[in-house]
């Protein structure tokens, strides 16, 4: 738990952040991470990094995991009602505008000017992901080891075609591994 355990953030708040979150987010996934971490983490302060970090991690198990991510927090906020605050508000303008979009696409998806905006958008989306990894990853790389575990983790993707689910279990082996055999560095010494 974060320093922030006597915090009672509004369930309007909640439903403002994201909902605004959810309307002008677009990109997918880790687009999406990038605006949640800087509106909570950032801004607002709601969260501290690592624990939203760890929150994203979980989040990559099952279902879409910026969804998760807004579920995440919250429900770190306040609890049931909070996770079922920021999911729905979160979800309500893409909802609403994926079916708009589809309308419009079914009727006007052989006009050549929508087929070049939506090819310039790609570039832009790979662009707020690599964003959010730098602003992500610029705090917890401290050592050699995270930088050859991320390379390690996109090997293993690339190369073997792994999926996620497996990554993560095997990251967690890495982990226990390291604690069981003595090697957590400064957790070892606060205990």
């Amino acid at each position: 738990m974060s320093g922030r355990d006597d915090m009672h953030v509004p369930l309007w708040e909640i439903a403002r952040a994201f909902l605004t979150i959810g309307t002008i987010g677009f990109g997918g996934g880790m687009a999406i991470i990038a605006l949640i971490q800087d509106y909570c983490v950032v801004r607002r302060r709601w969260l501290e990094l690592d624990e939203f970090s760890h929150g994203i991690a979980f989040g990559q198990i099952l279902g879409p995991f910026a969804v998760n991510a807004s579920i995440f927090v919250g429900y770190r906020l306040r609890g049931l009602k909070g996770a079922v605050v920021a999911a729905i508000s979160f979800l309500i303008p893409s909802v609403t505008l994926v079916m708009i979009l589809s309308e419009l696409y079914i009727r006007f998806h052989h006009v050549p000017s929508l087929k070049a905006a939506l090819n310039g958008i790609g570039p832009v989306v790979v662009a707020l992901i690599l964003a959010a990894a730098y602003q992500m990853g610029r705090s917890r790389i401290r050592s050699l080891e995270p930088v050859l575990l991320m390379i390690a983790a996109i090997g293993l993707m690339v190369f073997l075609k792994l999926q996620i689910i497996a990554i993560l279990l095997i990251a967690a082996a890495y982990g226990f591994a390291k604690i069981k055999f003595g090697k957590a560095g400064n957790s070892d010494e606060n205990t």
